[in-house]
């Protein structure tokens, strides 16, 4: 997952709603999850200007969650705005802010979130050197677990491994083995820690998605 859509509507993460870690349902350890290697960093500095959203940015993404898969995607609304700042020591603070909605579709009963609300916006600061990201979310968005590392802090802060969250705000660090080299995988995450959790209105997307297949069953 690129880590500019691990949080949607910021996300989430987020860049994509998006913070690209679960409580019921810890998954199986995963293959390193494979993007671009043009992706692998934050986006070069926009020098303060905010711009509109890039496509790339803007790309679904699939998880282990659930007992099984989901997929993130953008809906139909999408205002997204980014810009990019460098600081003095070299670390890169990515901001998004506007109106997005988010599509969730779950593989196993084909299950969908339509049109979620996740226009909360937030920051992503990577650390100079690449090693860590600290991502600044702001309800409303969603957030999915990255790995079981991350599925396990966020199962002692009593939060679900992917959550929608409508207001407060999450703060979380993710420290990598190494840096993102060029190639497809992302190095695999050492420790993740959440520093601020203000969230209101918490609700677990699998049970919003067993809500979403229970209606789309026809009653016997």
């Amino acid at each position: 997952m690129k880590t500019s859509q691990r949080i949607i509507a910021a996300a989430a993460t987020a860049l994509l709603a998006v913070a690209a870690p679960a409580a019921a349902h810890t998954p199986e350890p995963a293959p390193p999850t494979e993007q671009p290697a043009e992706m692998q960093g934050p986006p070069p500095s926009t020098h303060g200007a905010f711009l509109p959203y890039p496509d790339e940015l803007s790309e679904s993404f699939t998880l282990p969650a659930c007992g099984s898969e989901i997929t993130v995607e953008s809906g139909d609304v999408d205002e997204r705005e980014y810009r990019v700042l460098v600081d003095t020591e070299g670390n890169t603070v990515v901001e998004s802010r506007g109106a997005v909605t988010a599509d969730v579709t779950r593989a196993s009963d084909g299950a969908v979130l339509d049109e979620v609300d996740v226009s909360g916006g937030g920051f992503e600061t990577f650390s100079a050197d690449g090693t860590s990201v600290t991502y600044d979310t702001s309800g409303a968005s969603i957030v999915v677990a990255f790995d079981e590392v991350e599925a396990q802090v966020f199962e002692e802060a009593g939060l679900p491994q992917a959550f929608l969250f409508l207001s407060g705000e999450l703060t979380e660090t993710v420290t990598f083995e190494s840096a993102p080299q060029p190639g497809p995988e992302v190095p695999p995450v050492a420790s993740a820690e959440i520093t601020q959790n203000s969230t209101e209105y918490v609700f677990d997307l699998c049970d919003l998605l067993d809500q979403a297949a229970a209606e789309e069953t026809p009653a016997a």
